[in-house]
């Protein structure tokens, strides 16, 4: 019987394994301006949309926005922000992802610019995968995962450039450029503030549970800037040039437990700094939750302008305890002061706090809720003596769904205690909200008391309103409240607040959404108080005061998409396997025979099962462009030709790194056959007797003809024995039984005979006499 492979295809030399696809509050400067050109920054956005439209083989998408914000009042002067923006993203193959955001508004007769920038993300370059950032960006101050909620931590905004580049498990990133900050209301932009930033990281993953990151970080401010800003420099803070350098690292042995550490030095000249460092640990699980951290942070821990960070030392510790399905525990607790310097010109603040709580699910779908804080704070200014005070509150709350209907009360008891005068404020509220189908509705009313130097009674009220229906939307929220002070000589004090949004899908891609927003508050004289205040002999109106403002906000949208537009995955993961980092893979394939090893030309190799090419004259074989990352490379056994056997290992599993080469080197067995014949005089039954091949249990039959072959042999000595059993009947082996062959890689097996001849038999003859 014959064994036969397919034979290896005419591949060439290498193949691309990859096909590319085608296709917390801030405070603002005094004084700030923008400096982009209406007419430059509405040039460069039609370039770009042209250039996107152009470019149908990319995948990309933009959005055109004109907006708009007015604000005015019986009081105030109109205050108007209006301007467009305009952003798109774009695929390029073999080059990232190119974004880019330009917003130009008017506020206050002057011009603003919101976030403009250009960057190109996921680029390959040099093994490592880059994003480019110019103009307007953010960076987060955390390097690594920052697994506590109750350390703020802001985003570092600046206007400059950021240089990211990834390879593997490290990152490295170089940013400069000016702070910025946020202003405006609805439509906010982007201010100058009066400090220069600039900052190196690098971050890298070891194992699979260590993550740790270093950074160095320069913050520097003229003398005049912060004679200009001095809210923005408050004492302790007034540095001109500080420098930080900062370790972060977070191990995660299992996948709950989370250990965190961070040690920064900051240095300022000519001023006392402090070691600041956090550490902590959390464990996260459906039945606990526990977060303990340690915080020891000085004034120049991040002297960023406009955020209040750092300046604190003490503990904090938070748990969450679930004991089974139908109730949950919580409760936290923390301890802080700050000026860790020392500095006189500072205000001395000291705070504890605690909260306790717990959550229920009751029966006949009752769910009840109760908590109890307290906060302690002592603040001192400088040649002052200190102002403590010490408060509490109690919280509860229970709710049940009823149909469409879900009902709650509310109710809280709070305790200010502070000299000279305390004051107690208790509140209990009624709610109820409907819901049917894309509709819902509202509605809140509170009963407020307030005691201490003087009683307060108040009754407020609020409600709201949503529905959609097919390409329309709309919300309302409607506030009412009226305090009243003291019936005989004291104002009234009534203020209502009224919201009203809607948003609209105009046509394919076009949609609106507009807000208007108005406040009244109204203090009225009742007829005691004009008669008390009227006794000091001074003429006054009925109307204390008055305030009536309002706002009007707008947003009209255009969506633009070309080339199927961008995937719904992370970009990022679209760039990883769209524009690959590559190296290359390759090795020698070598035939072992009994005299040695030679170059084994014409074998194919596979990796990862999709993709072949076969070896040269000198055995060797290449795969080039091979994205990073695991690759399974082998000798592919369905196209192996039929003259060869795999080695031993067949296949190896290598880790391809950019601009480098993995190497997998492989070995063939050489095989050939091994023919004989059965021979016997004429007439003869040679078909179906049995030749073994020993060593082994491989066997064949002769065909009618006697021939007979054994396929893909190794080199080896070997004998070839014919079964004696399976002679036809009437024959014998004339030859010997065993007949020896030795296969050698490249020579030839001499044919094997076997002879076999007929027994002839004699008849017994007998003699029959016939009876006369």
């Amino acid at each position: 019987m014959r064994e036969d492979r397919p034979q290896a295809g005419e591949a060439g030399g290498t193949v691309c394994p990859t096909a590319v696809p085608e296709a917390g509050g801030t405070a603002c400067p005094t004084s700030v301006s923008g400096r982009t050109g209406a007419a430059g920054l509405a040039r460069l956005c039609v370039v770009l949309l042209a250039g996107a439209t152009l470019h149908a083989q990319n995948r990309g998408q933009a959005e055109v926005a004109l907006q708009g914000y007015y604000l005015g009042g019986d009081s105030q002067s109109l205050n108007t922000t209006t301007g467009a923006a305009f952003k798109f993203q774009d695929f390029f193959p073999r080059l990232g992802f190119l974004s880019g955001s330009f917003e130009g508004y008017g506020a206050q007769n002057r011009l603003q610019t919101g976030e403009n920038f250009l960057e190109l993300r996921g680029a390959p370059w040099m093994g490592h995968r880059w994003t480019v950032t110019g103009g307007d960006f953010r960076t987060p101050a955390s390097l690594v995962e920052f697994p506590f909620y109750n350390i703020f931590t802001p985003e570092i905004a600046a206007r400059g450039v950021r240089i990211q580049a990834t390879h593997q498990d490290t990152q490295y990133t170089f940013f400069a450029g000016q702070e910025t900050l946020s202003a405006g209301p609805r439509v906010p932009y982007r201010i100058l503030a009066p400090q220069t930033v600039m900052g190196a990281s690098a971050v890298r993953r070891i194992g699979k549970h260590l993550r740790i990151g270093g950074r160095f970080m320069q913050f520097s401010s003229s003398p005049r800037d912060m004679a200009d800003n001095p809210n923005l420099f408050p004492a302790g803070r007034d540095i001109g040039l500080a420098r930080t350098l900062s370790v972060q690292s977070l191990y995660t042995p299992v996948d709950r437990l989370k250990l965190y550490a961070e040690v920064s030095r900051p240095t300022a000249q000519g001023r006392s700094t402090v070691l600041s460092s956090i550490t902590g640990v959390s464990w996260e699980s459906k039945a606990l939750t526990l977060r303990v951290n340690y915080a020891l942070q000085g004034a120049l821990y991040l002297p960023l302008i406009g955020y209040f960070t750092g300046d604190r030392r003490g503990p904090f510790a938070e748990m969450r305890l679930r004991p089974w399905k139908r109730l949950e525990l919580y409760g936290s607790a923390s301890q802080y002061r700050n000026n860790l310097e020392n500095d006189p010109n500072v205000t001395a603040l000291r705070s504890s706090s605690g909260s306790a709580g717990l959550t229920a699910t009751l029966p006949w779908k009752f769910y009840a809720n109760g908590q109890i804080s307290t906060i302690g704070l002592s603040s001192q200014e400088p040649a002052s003596a200190a102002i403590v005070s010490r408060n509490r509150q109690f919280s509860a709350s229970l709710s049940r769904p009823i149909g469409h209907h879900s009902l709650q009360i509310n109710w809280r008891d709070l305790n200010l205690a502070m000299s000279p005068v305390s004051q107690r404020q208790r509140a209990t509220e009624i709610q109820d909200m409907y819901q049917f189908s894309h509709f819902f509705v509202g509605g809140a009313a509170r009963w407020q008391q307030a005691s201490g130097s003087e009683q307060r009674n108040s009754i407020y009220g609020r409600g709201s309103l949503q529905g959609n229906a097919g390409r329309f939307s709309a919300y309302a929220n409607v506030e009412y409240g009226n305090d009243l002070v003291n019936r005989t000589v004291f104002a009234t004090n009534t203020y209502s607040t009224t919201v009203i949004g809607v948003a609209l899908r105009l046509f394919r891609d076009w949609n609106l959404q507009a807000e208007t927003f108005r406040n009244r508050l109204a203090m009225d004289l009742n007829p005691e108080s004009i008669f008390v205040l009227g006794g000091g002999g001074a003429a006054i109106s009925q109307n204390l005061a008055a305030l009536n403002q309002w706002s009007l906000y707008f947003r009209l949208t255009k969506q633009i998409r070309w080339g199927g537009g961008l995937p719904s995955e992370s970009l990022d993961q679209f760039a990883a396997s769209a524009v690959p980092l590559v190296g290359t893979v390759e090795g020698v394939v070598k035939a072992r025979t009994l005299a040695g090893a030679a170059y084994a030309a014409g074998i194919p190799i596979s990796l990862d099962g999709h993709h072949t090419v076969t070896t040269d004259s000198e055995g060797h074989y290449l795969f080039t462009a091979v994205p990073e990352g695991p690759h399974d490379v082998s000798l592919s056994a369905t196209e192996l030709p039929a003259e060869f056997d795999p080695g031993v290992p067949d296949k190896a599993r290598l880790l391809v790194q950019p601009r480098r080469g993995a190497r997998a080197d492989f070995e063939v067995l050489p095989l050939s056959a091994i023919e004989g014949t059965v021979t016997g005089p004429e007439g003869a039954t040679l078909e179906g007797i049995l030749i073994r091949l020993i060593p082994g249990a491989r066997y064949t039959s002769t065909a009618s003809d006697g021939h007979f072959a054994f396929y893909n042999v190794r080199e080896g000595d070997f004998n070839l024995v014919l079964d004696t059993s399976t002679l036809p009947e009437n024959s014998k082996l004339l030859s010997e039984p065993s007949v020896p062959a030795g296969v050698r890689a490249g020579a030839p097996v001499p044919p094997a005979v076997f002879s076999c001849g007929i027994v002839s038999s004699q008849k017994t003859v007998r003699k029959v006499l016939d009876k006369k």
